[in-house]
């Protein structure tokens, strides 16, 4: 492929086109063609095989049918568990010999070896391989104000702190040089006699592992594929006093129950902190709010901590509970992705990106892919119509979304799946309860009762309701096992998160998967829609578009 083909100046069908003329010509079923300066890759009719190696080298980015895109970034060559020679292996082979390419690879896998963090007792320095950048690193302010005193050419003395290491990271990351964090605590001595009562997949097995052997890690799972129980694993193998962190207090029973059902540990070993209990004990489950306030949890010695949807972590409440202290960390998060583009800072505050390759969920079946249909709605009527179009801003957005036509669309996918166990997705308190009235189903928003915003969620789990109603606390965590349908009648903008999320509720490894998201035809929440999305795609969900 000549370098001065461009990707993107190709149409949709113009790739195919050109994909397909190449396989006549090479009478191969699969086919790969690579896109040197963009780094880009499309392969047709991909083996099994094929799959499971680009996912150790890649990211896909695309999906379309037979097609396959992927995007090889920095971060992709960082993030990889190969060496830079088993690398060059697997990308020659893949994709044929590119000399420039194997060049730009070498470059980008050494400036991983360029900066690093060491322990040297009560204290932590930055060192770098060469005098130049290190001189090159202390011109920067964002790492200079986070140094105390250079030791010498190479070598800086770094100011107490985690946050401080982690500012350092996240700022020479930014620059393009990730930087190996060899911080060391050591091993919390005392031992909570957790063992594990379930076995382990194969890849739970292989993720605990890593993380353990890694001591801070980020597992990006898909949904549905059980990292909560990998990180219990974890727990296990790492046996001594334990914080979990969860971004709202529903997730703390949740998680509570998960760890009785799966551990030795029992209840009277299990703390909770929150704003109706502060009690810490060999096991802590404890919201970040509160984590983030108490100074109790910073002075514990913790052998583990396990931050629970760690895509929160770079808000600047949330970011303070970087700073406890700790023999290993671990994330968890199907969708590490933020619309301020603040990715960066959750691998830099918590450590590396672990199991991020959806495909070989999905190939070895762990986790079954949603059909994902984006369904256009038109006005109820005029009046609505004019009514979006005179206002401004985000009102624009409100009205869009609250299109009185979505109730009976909505209505008609519930009949359609009126055997299925169902989960309606809206923003809006009134929308909510308007369907709640309509349709005689619950509705469980922040506003219900905790109590029976639990009972409500133990009925459906337990299958004596069929069909819940929930606003954004349903995004996050919420275990709604054999949930089969998702309905997004509306949502917040076009956050990528979000949609992900909400996906994520019916992900399960059997079954069928069908996710719905209603949205107003030619307003600004079919573009919102459509940006939402986006990581599902890139993860090789397939997204079809009625009514366009």
């Amino acid at each position: 492929m000549p370098e001065e083909d461009n990707l993107q100046d190709l149409s949709k069908e113009e790739l195919i086109q050109k994909i397909n003329d190449l396989n006549d010509e090479k009478n191969s079923e699969q086919n790969v063609v690579f896109f040197e300066p963009q780094r880009e890759i499309i392969i047709s009719e991909p083996e099994d095989e094929t799959l499971n190696e680009m996912s150790e080298v890649a990211h896909l980015d695309s999906s379309s049918g037979e097609h396959y895109k992927y995007r090889i970034k920095e971060m992709d060559i960082w993030n990889s568990d190969l060496s830079l020679e088993e690398m060059k292996e697997k990308y020659t082979r893949i994709l044929g010999n590119y000399p420039n390419f194997l060049n730009w690879l070498e470059r980008t896998y050494e400036k991983q070896e360029v900066f690093s963090i060491e322990h040297k007792g009560r204290y932590h320095t930055l060192e770098a391989s060469n005098k130049e950048r290190m001189e090159w690193a202390r011109s920067i302010d964002d790492v200079r104000d986070n140094l105390v005193v250079d030791l010498d050419d190479t070598a800086s003395r770094i100011a107490m702190g985690a946050k401080s290491r982690a500012e350092i990271k996240e700022t020479l990351l930014k620059k393009g040089f990730p930087v190996e964090d060899n911080s060391k605590f050591r091993e919390v001595d005392r031992k909570i006699g957790a063992d594990l009562k379930v076995d382990l997949r194969d890849y739970q097995e292989e993720y605990r592992e890593k993380a353990f052997e890694k001591k801070a890690a980020v597992l990006a799972n898909p949904a549905g594929s059980g990292k909560t129980v990998t990180a219990i694993g974890l727990m296990t193998k790492v046996d001594s006093p334990t914080l979990i962190l969860v971004p709202q207090r529903s997730l703390v029973g949740q998680w509570k129950r998960e760890i009785l059902d799966k551990t030795t540990i029992t209840e009277d070993q299990i703390g909770e902190y929150h704003g109706d209990e502060k009690k810490m004990d060999d096991v802590t489950i404890a919201t970040y709010h509160m984590a983030g306030q108490n100074t109790n949890l910073f002075r514990n010695e913790w052998g583990l901590i396990i931050y629970d949807e760690v895509h929160h972590i770079p808000s600047s409440l949330f970011s303070k509970t970087a700073n406890l202290q700790s023999t290993r960390r671990v994330g968890l998060s199907a969708s590490p992705v933020r619309e301020d583009n603040k990715e960066r800072e959750i691998f830099a505050l918590i450590g590396q990106e672990i199991g991020a390759d959806w495909a070989r969920f999905f190939n070895e079946e762990y986790v079954l892919k949603p059909d994902v249909e984006i369904q256009l709605v038109d006005w109820e009527s005029d009046f609505y119509r004019n009514k979006y179009h005179k206002a401004s801003g985000f009102k624009k957005s409100i009205i869009a979304s609250k299109n009185p036509r979505k109730k009976d669309h909505i209505e008609k996918l519930l009949e359609e799946h009126e055997e299925d166990k169902t989960v309606i997705f809206c923003d809006w308190i009134e929308q909510g309860e308007e369907f709640s009235d309509e349709f005689n189903i619950p509705f469980i928003s922040g506003e219900t009762d905790f109590d029976e915003r639990e009972e409500y969620f133990e009925q459906f789990r337990q299958g004596d309701i069929d069909t819940l109603i929930v606003s954004r606390i349903g995004d996050e965590g919420l275990d709604l096992p054999d949930a089969e349908v998702g309905i997004i009648a509306s949502g917040q903008g076009g956050s990528r998160r979000q949609a992900t999320q909400r996906a994520g509720r019916v992900m399960r490894p059997f079954g069928d998967a069908q996710v719905y998201i209603v949205a107003t035809k030619g307003s600004n929440e079919e573009d919102f829609v459509k940006r939402q999305v986006e990581h599902l795609k890139e993860k090789g969900v397939p997204v079809i578009i009625q009514g366009d």
